[in-house]
């Protein structure tokens, strides 16, 4: 399977956005899944992006308006989605240590 293959390698980047992540409260939009939080493919994403959506729904339909709905859903995910990021780094970075340097270790 490696010697008989489609062409050469081809670097494929890992994108994460940095942790922990926020951004400025708008009353009228908010984000979810990779938008919200997008992590290093270890396994957590599309279930943390159907929680994301669950919770926000539930956020719209227990709240008298969009923008105490918003408030609610950033107020549970933002802290569980950078708790969740900070670790699979800390993952990622281990699985793509080099084996002649030191892991960096979190801060």
């Amino acid at each position: 399977m490696i010697t008989d293959n489609d062409g050469a390698y081809v670097n494929r980047p890992l994108f994460a956005l940095p942790v922990p992540h926020t951004w400025r409260y708008s009353p009228s939009a908010t984000l979810l899944g990779d938008a919200a939080h997008l992590m290093p493919p270890l396994g957590a994403d599309v279930n943390l992006a159907m929680l994301d959506a669950s919770e926000l729904a539930l956020a719209i339909v227990g709240h008298a308006t969009t923008g105490e709905a918003v408030r609610s859903y950033e107020a549970t995910m933002l802290p569980r989605a950078n708790a969740i990021a900070a670790r699979l780094k800390h993952g990622l970075d281990h699985m793509l240590a080099v084996p002649d340097r030191p892991v960096r270790q979190p801060s």
